[in-house]
């Protein structure tokens, strides 16, 4: 009899991600901090601004937010390190290597994803067409351990 323990592994395709160029992204002010990985925490905000259902119509809010973090805030870049749109893209902002601006305390030990769009009045279940694409690029991550919070105050 075989005693030995088999583990299952699976494969997700990694989401499509739109890179700081093909949104349009500014370059940062400064450096951010590099962000020690794995993180265990991913945090998810909503930008409460419009959204759009094409990359053409997503792109322009991505800068949007981008010019209101940079110009507004003072931060050296946009402060999530990634954002979902509903045209079902991921935009990369910071990226997987860098530390956020979107949750104090938490930002150096976590992933700030937005989900592009107002949800202070629509109920959480208009964020389900987006769910897959949340849970791909969490997974993406590759830690088990990863842990999802809601951040419903918007930057």
């Amino acid at each position: 009899m075989n005693t030995n323990t088999h583990r299952l592994f699976y494969s997700i395709a990694c989401p499509t991600i739109i890179t700081r160029a093909q949104w349009g992204g500014r370059q940062p002010s400064g450096t951010p901090s590099t962000l020690a990985t794995p993180v265990n925490i991913v945090v998810i905000h909503h930008t409460v601004t419009g959204t759009g259902t094409t990359q053409a119509a997503c792109a322009p809010i991505v800068r949007s937010i981008q010019n209101h973090h940079m110009n507004t805030n003072g931060w050296l870049d946009i402060g999530y390190n990634f954002l979902v749109c509903e045209d079902g893209n991921i935009y990369e902002g910071r990226g997987w290597t860098r530390v956020g601006a979107h949750a104090v305390s938490w930002n150096s030990r976590s992933i700030g994803i937005a989900v592009i769009g107002d949800f202070t009045s629509k109920p959480i279940c208009t964020l389900y067409p987006l769910k897959s694409q949340l849970e791909r690029l969490t997974i993406s991550t590759d830690n088990p351990y990863a842990e999802l919070l809601l951040h419903m105050t918007p930057h």
